[in-house]
């Protein structure tokens, strides 16, 4: 279903029809109202309003709790947390693993979590190797940040700077989120006058200025949007099967009641 849902608004944004576009808006609804209002029409005409509904629901929604079942628990070929990754109003990684960069002298260094960073490179030790391609990225987003963010007033790190090898350091803050240290340098680049530079382009210049930073890991919650998901189809599953059951218990008892006045109405009264 959301596959399918998902296909159809590729479908309308490819071939130069942007997001906005109406086209695009409603692909969405359109493919709801023929797939699902398709199947219920069939429902109806066999069972009638109300039971078609109950029917197409039950069955509906308990699909969607075991597609909710894989995207939050995963499944063999299938990882965890792969559903749903926000809720409606929120940016779409608001509940993603993220690094969050901060200077040697800023308001968070001075927090007793982070304060650790104030004798870097002291208490600080080798990346180990699991962890190693994250602190490799979290290195990365810190070098982003404070070459690019719009929130700096000046930008300690050039955006031709690089990180100077191994030196990126680990260490553990005192609430348990990982934290890095890493220390960015000026690369060799071309004068603006065209004169070939005194090393290879885009290496480290061993005489460049050096700005270390640090950055914490925080591990969000990619789970959360899946469970609130799978709490939330399993509830409407629920509440149409009751439905469900309750209307067809209903419609036994009235199928049972009319073949007994079937019956009373067929037997004769002793002595006539």
């Amino acid at each position: 279903m959301i596959p399918t849902l998902a296909a159809l608004y590729v479908l309308a944004t490819e071939g130069g029809i942007p997001a906005s576009d109406w086209r695009a808006k409603i692909a969405v609804p359109l493919g709801i109202l023929i797939f699902v209002g398709s199947v219920y029409l069939l429902l109806r005409s066999n069972l009638g309003t109300r039971r078609g509904y109950l029917v197409l629901g039950t069955s509906l929604w308990g699909f969607m709790v075991i597609y909710a079942l894989f995207w939050t628990f995963g499944a063999p070929g299938t990882p965890p947390a792969t559903g749903p990754q926000s809720l409606p109003g929120q940016e779409l990684d608001a509940y993603e693993d993220v690094w969050r960069p901060f200077a040697g002298d800023s308001n968070l260094a001075n927090d007793a979590n982070y304060s650790v960073v104030k004798s870097f490179p002291e208490g600080f030790g080798a990346v180990p190797a699991n962890f190693l391609p994250t602190a490799n990225t979290g290195a990365a987003d810190i070098q982003t940040f404070f070459s690019t963010s719009a929130g700096l007033r000046e930008k300690p790190v050039g955006e031709t700077w690089a990180v100077v090898p191994d030196s990126i350091r680990y260490t553990t803050s005192a609430n348990g989120q990982p934290l890095i240290g890493a220390t960015f340098q000026e690369t060799f680049q071309p004068s603006p006058d065209g004169e070939e530079p005194a090393g290879e382009v885009g290496t480290i210049n061993p005489d460049g200025e050096t700005y270390t930073a640090f950055g914490f890991f925080d591990a969000g919650s990619p789970l959360f949007p899946s469970l609130v998901m799978l709490g939330l189809v399993t509830l409407l599953f629920a509440l149409h099967a009751g439905l469900l059951y309750r209307d067809e218990g209903k419609e036994r008892r009235a199928r049972e009641r009319t073949s007994e006045d079937q019956e009373e109405g067929r037997l004769v009264p002793a002595g006539r």
